[in-house]
């Protein structure tokens, strides 16, 4: 348990759209992989995978903060 009173806060942005990938289970934002293939499958196993799946948005807003102390994540659910 940490003694931080975590007092220095930064608001991090709210994900958006994220695919999956049906082998590995890495999630990713779909801009960031562009028309590529799983950068986590090419390094780990050295192939080249295109099929994931959409990560469905939930009903669920969840607001996220950084402590920028000790560097814990904390999360706010507002359903």
């Amino acid at each position: 348990m940490t003694l931080c009173p975590h007092q220095n806060l930064v608001l991090l942005p709210a994900q958006g759209r994220r695919v999956r990938c049906r082998h590995c289970h890495l999630t990713i934002d779909p801009e960031e992989l562009g028309d590529s293939h799983c950068p986590e499958c090419y390094e780990v196993q050295g192939v080249k995978r295109n099929d994931f799946e959409r990560i469905e948005e939930s009903q669920k807003t969840v607001t996220q903060y950084r402590c920028e102390d000790c560097g814990i994540t904390i999360k706010k659910r507002i359903y």
